[in-house]
């Protein structure tokens, strides 16, 4: 295959992409909805949309309706809370349900929560949930609604676990589950077929970091000192890379109760090295200068590596299928993230999206009459249809969104079943942010690792104490 990467638009070959990668820096900048993460942060899954709210037209309310007001962050889950709120609306007259999609979001949250006014819920991410419990920004405790709410209580029973426990402070419920996404491995069938290796998908648990080195080895195509095609996508994210790999291979970033970083443990070490050799040792994935100069000037999306043949592998989030149907042509499929051998397990860190309530709200009560009702199998069962990413219920989740035959393609989708089971939240803090804990702690010795300036051991004690000091000073301050 030789294609041309953009030709027609950027005007750069395929080749001249990948071999004229000298660009230097920090690299891009991706955002952690609306809140910049940095380089080893990664994108689309917490990419705050800020188009403006479409005004529709809506049926009067019931005279005695009690107003709420919710609101939301993308313009593209606009379609599909209009559908499930004018479905609320239409099935009851107790609530007077209104979602809006406002620009700025988190700008507007913050301002609103400050003045104590704005929605009476939003949804709300879970990079920022800790921290914003923490400040006082939501209401803490929804326990004496879960309490005294039988189907509540059996709803959030069904609900993914770990995404249940990361809305609890003590357990207090501090919101209800709405959905989150996958890191997966994303893989070209045309080239693994052309090189003679049987899909990932139907390795089973044999898709492992051994099998991934091989792999990635066998379908990197060079021409001299020049790599054509990478075997492998990048792995320097946290969301989609290393943070997976320390995660199935036992380790962690921060400690059990979150309040110190515990990232400098060997197995932690094991996992960035075996991503870190990928990408120097192995040359077998592109490095950050290499991964900047692939997206070019016009800041090309990531999934279009695949799109144009210029990766055979990625270990990337589901919010890429939509760009791979885009392309008719590609012949794709997916597993899970290749198994660690060490541990057999595979590994998912993840933003979980939920639903809060203003501590200021007008109708508490008639908000969490849309809260338990947004975590209803009927609702749930909707997510992949209406905004194409996993429902926070596991039941939800594993009768559709793994579901070719509900959800359409990639064909091997009931493969990330060990995935789904594998969530664990991104690792956040209770009182340090996550902009400034990947900025501040993470960052600047994340990259030069990558970079290959300082050894993993080295960088991820560096890491490790960095991050400490700054958790330390939070909670002096």
């Amino acid at each position: 295959m030789d294609r041309v990467l953009g030709s027609e638009r950027f005007g750069v070959s395929r080749r001249s992409f990948l071999s004229g990668a000298t660009l230097s820096g920090a690299g891009m900048l991706l955002a952690a909805c609306g809140m910049q993460a940095g380089p080893t942060g990664d994108g689309e899954e917490m990419a705050q949309d800020d188009a403006p709210a479409k005004e529709d037209a809506k049926a009067p309310a019931a005279a005695d309706a009690q107003p709420v007001l919710f609101w939301q962050w993308g313009s593209t889950y606009v379609p599909g809370f209009d559908v499930l709120v004018g479905e609320y609306n239409e099935m009851q007259d107790e609530v007077d349900l209104t979602v809006e999609n406002p620009s700025g979001y988190w700008d507007k949250v913050l301002a609103a929560l400050a003045a104590q006014t704005g929605p009476d819920i939003f949804l709300m991410n879970g990079v920022n949930i800790k921290s914003w419990i923490t400040g006082g920004r939501v209401a803490a405790d929804l326990s004496q609604y879960v309490s005294s709410d039988q189907q509540a209580t059996a709803d959030l029973g069904a609900a993914l676990p770990s995404f249940v426990d990361w809305y609890s402070t003590d357990g207090k419920a501090s919101g209800t589950p709405w959905n989150y996404s996958t890191s997966n491995t994303q893989y070209n069938l045309d080239h693994v077929v052309a090189g003679g290796l049987t899909p990932p998908a139907e390795l089973g648990d044999g898709w492992d970091w051994n099998a991934y080195q091989e792999y990635a080895e066998k379908l990197t195509q060079r021409e001299g000192e020049n790599i054509t095609r990478f075997g492998s996508g990048h792995l320097h994210g946290i969301e989609t890379g290393w943070g997976n790999f320390i995660q199935m291979n036992g380790g962690s970033v921060l400690s059990e109760d979150r309040s110190r970083c515990v990232i400098a443990s060997q197995e932690a070490i094991d996992a960035v090295q075996f991503c870190v050799d990928m990408v120097q040792k192995h040359r077998v994935a592109p490095t950050r200068d290499e991964y900047t100069a692939l997206r070019g000037e016009n800041n090309l999306h990531p999934a279009y590596f695949m799109n144009q043949g210029l990766v055979s592998i990625f270990s990337a989030g589901d919010w890429y299928f939509n760009r791979y149907f885009e392309d008719p042509a590609l012949n794709w499929d997916v597993t899970f993230l290749a198994k660690s051998p060490n541990t057999g397990q595979t590994g998912n860190n993840s933003n979980f999206r939920g639903t809060v309530m203003n501590a200021a709200a007008n109708n508490p009560d008639a908000a969490w009459k849309w809260m338990a009702h947004s975590i209803t199998k009927p609702v749930q069962d909707r997510v992949v249809e209406l905004f194409n990413e996993v429902p926070g219920r596991l039941d939800s989740a594993l009768e559709f969104y793994t579901s070719t035959e509900a959800a359409g393609p990639p064909a091997s989708r009931a493969q990330l079943e060990d995935s789904l089971r594998a969530t664990i939240s991104l690792p956040t803090h209770d009182v340090v942010t996550w902009q400034q804990m990947i900025r501040e702690g993470v960052n600047p010795s994340m990259n030069p690792i990558f970079d290959n300036e300082i050894t993993v051991a080295e960088g991820l004690k560096q890491l490790q104490d960095q991050l400490n000091s700054i958790i330390d000073a939070a909670g002096s301050g």
